[in-house]
């Protein structure tokens, strides 16, 4: 008998400097819906909610270095080896683009068109952290 693995993606995570400052700017920029708070091994950690993902956030390690410049960048971050950015699906990237400038959102770079279809855009979380919104 051959065992069939049925996997999805359960979170992702990030690490950022202040918790309740990336938190309000996810619920703001987003309409995150926090489902979890908790501390563990000295961390504070939140779950949110933003339609079908799920944002783990981890927060309260002194020892925790800034985001390097060369990884705010989609250009120089992309010939880095490691975890690139959060990618999250809209049905309307335009709408979504002036929503996000009219809050104040950073934009990295504007809407391009994917080499595999569709339309993207990246942002920048309060920490630096690359977000890309894609639309099919």
């Amino acid at each position: 008998m051959q065992y069939e693995m049925n996997l999805k993606i359960h979170h992702i995570a990030l690490t950022v400097r202040d918790m309740n400052e990336s938190v309000e700017w996810y619920k703001k920029v987003f309409d995150a819906k926090q489902i979890e708070r908790y501390a563990k091994h000295g961390l504070e950690i939140v779950h949110l909610q933003i339609g079908d993902a799920r944002i783990e956030l981890f927060a309260g390690n002194p020892k925790a270095q800034a985001l390097p410049e060369y990884r705010k960048s989609v250009q120089t971050d992309i010939r880095v080896v490691g975890a690139k950015h959060v990618c999250l699906e809209t049905d309307d990237i335009d709408a979504l683009k002036k929503k996000l400038r009219e809050s104040g959102v950073e934009f990295a770079t504007e809407i391009d068109t994917a080499g595999f279809g569709g339309r993207y855009v990246f942002i920048k979380d309060p920490n630096g952290i690359l977000i890309e919104l894609y639309q099919s």
